[in-house]
């Protein structure tokens, strides 16, 4: 029987990918009609990337994705360079390099390697209910499709997904107290101090910023997080330029005159949560945010939904029972994604602290050094999925 995976998403596509790439075979089910992509950029790191450029995708990736050359980290009120974290070193110790792309030329990228080998992907299909038992699991639609019996089911269908509501429905996600709001700028719009293969990230009394380029250098993208007590939900909502910028009094003049050529941005409030004993509920996966919420602020909510994959894919592929095997499977994530979820909410409250918390920090940062940061994230950067870690 096929391998039902609901959500076309980042998670979702690239577990299409492995589960196919191992002989398996697979069935993707969208509740969009569309394939449309929210956000802007993301990032890839090493350990997301050694996987996709597994799965065949390095040529497709390289046309758009912008390999950085370092982060910078500055102060929000002078601009002093506090550190540069060197991402030369990347490709040599991690054997990938550091890259950042659009959202939509990432998904564009699976989509297309997912038609091209013929996997099935079912639009209009939102999961609407959910049975299983020692043989199966019985899908329904709540678009009214005739139901799919299938061997297992994943669910990578997001952050309120609808297959975690059917399995373990007191877990939700919480609202973390910060709003993300983004924006894309074209290059000429782009004052020439932020161009640059970088990572730009700078620390400000409860508001950072973090930029960098898109559309394989042709744009800039741009995301700051401020604190926020409106949990309203909405994905990509629209806001005016003057409702961010109250949040930048004080800063370098510079960071203005970025932030003035935005006409409008892309707003919503952040979630976190922490998964349950189990990513595994029977013939049930959850993936990705479906599984484990994060927070921004480690660069890995995508990063951590391909690890899953791969992870998934490589425990599917090895001779035993379905159901033990997505309990090890299980097992081995769930300690690597709360340690992650952890650390992206350690990072989230360290960049908005204020003085004198902040000078401490700052100082910190500095007397470590560039290369000694990154060394430290060995253990992120550096993942393998068991069979050949």
């Amino acid at each position: 029987m096929t391998i039902a995976i609901a959500g076309a998403g980042i998670g979702g596509l690239t577990a299409a990918l492995a589960l196919h790439r191992r002989g398996l075979e697979v069935a993707v089910y969208e509740r969009s009609a569309k394939l449309e992509t929210a956000g802007a950029g993301i990032q890839l790191t090493p350990n997301a990337l050694n996987v996709l450029f597994g799965l065949g995708l390095r040529p497709s990736l390289e046309h758009t994705m912008v390999r950085l050359d370092a982060v910078i980290i500055r102060q929000a009120r002078s601009g002093k360079l506090i550190q540069r974290l060197p991402l030369e070193i990347c490709e040599q110790r991690w054997r990938a390099p550091y890259g950042v792309i659009h959202r939509a030329d990432l998904q564009a990228v699976l989509l297309n390697a997912v038609r091209q080998q013929g996997i099935p992907l079912a639009l209009r299909h939102e999961v609407g209910g959910v049975a299983q038992d020692k043989t199966g699991v019985s899908l329904s639609f709540a678009s009214g499709q005739p139901d799919v019996e299938a061997r297992l089911l994943i669910g990578a269908d997001g952050l309120w997904s609808s297959v975690r509501k059917s399995v373990i429905p007191s877990e939700l996600p919480r609202f973390a107290g910060k709003r993300a709001w983004r924006a894309v700028l074209p290059l000429h719009a782009v004052p020439g101090f932020f161009n640059g293969k970088v990572t730009g990230l700078w620390l400000g009394e409860r508001t950072h910023l973090v930029h960098y380029p898109v559309f394989a250098g042709e744009a800039l993208n741009l995301v700051a997080i401020t604190q926020d007590r409106d949990d309203s939900p909405g994905w990509s909502k629209p806001q005016p330029s003057h409702g961010l910028l109250s949040h930048f009094q004080g800063w370098d003049p510079r960071v203005h005159t970025l932030l003035a050529g935005v006409a409008d941005w892309r707003t919503w409030p952040l979630y976190e949560g922490r998964p349950g004993t189990s990513m595994a509920h029977g013939r049930i996966a959850l993936l990705g945010d479906a599984a484990h919420p994060m927070l921004p602020f480690l660069a890995q909510g995508g990063g951590a939904a391909i690890e899953d994959a791969a992870e998934l894919a490589c425990q599917l592929a090895t001779p035993g029972d379905d159901i033990a095997r997505l309990k090890a499977w299980s097992a081995l994530r769930l300690p690597r994604v709360r340690r992650i979820q952890a650390e992206a909410h350690a990072n989230g409250e360290r960049y908005h602290w204020r003085w004198p918390l902040s000078t401490a920090r700052d100082l910190g940062l500095a007397t470590l050094g560039g290369r000694r940061m990154l060394e430290r994230y060995d253990w992120l950067y550096g993942w393998k999925p068991a069979e050949t870690a």
